[in-house]
This record gives C-alpha cells, structure tokens and sequence, in this order.
C-alpha cells in the first residue's frame, strides 16, 4: 500500500515481440507502459500541467475494482485493491483526459 499509488491492466497483453510476431504477456513489464503511455497522453494534450497533477489525475480518475486478486501467484491470498495500493484503481484512459481537460482550465 505504501509502494502501489494506482494499477493497470497486467494480464493478457497482446505484445510484440521479435520477428514481427505478437504474443499474450503478463507483469509489471505489461502494467507499467500502460500508466506510462497515460501519463504520456495526457502530457501530450496537457502540456502545462506539473508532474504532480498528472499523477493525481492518473489515481484519481481510475475505476476502483472491488474483486479481489491473487498476491504473489498464491490463490490462498487474495485482497482487494484498496488493500494493497494508495488509490485502489486501474488507471482509466479516458476519465484521465476528462480530468485533465478540468485540471488545465
């Protein structure tokens, strides 16, 4: 909870991968370019607002996810995402420009 300010999807990513084919991959190595190309899109669009913002816009306009997931690979420990991170969300693409288009006025 201290380390985890907001979630992105993980699982079942359609990635490429090298000679030119595409596989299903999973991890922080799939999460981590989604909030990336967020904060990217928004900075894109938004390009006065401070590094700060664009984080709070990113936990702020995710999609809280009440289902519990699996920790550690171990199906025995489940716990919610409010559980386990700052804002309890999934990032969310569109409601982050909607915020971003309010933050910036």
């Amino acid at each position: 909870k201290t380390n985890v300010d907001v979630f992105a999807p993980g699982v079942k990513i359609y990635a490429p991968v090298p000679h030119n084919k595409y596989k299903h991959l999973q991890g922080t190595s799939m999460a981590s370019p989604n909030v990336a190309g967020v904060a990217a899109l928004i900075r894109s669009y938004y390009p006065k607002l401070k590094a700060a913002q664009v984080k709070q816009i990113l936990m702020t306009s995710g999609l809280p996810i009440k289902t519990k997931a699996i920790m550690g690979g171990d199906k025995d420990n489940t716990k919610t995402l409010s559980e386990v991170s700052t804002s309890g969300k999934i990032v969310n693409a569109y409601n982050a420009l909607i915020m971003a288009e309010m933050m910036s006025k």
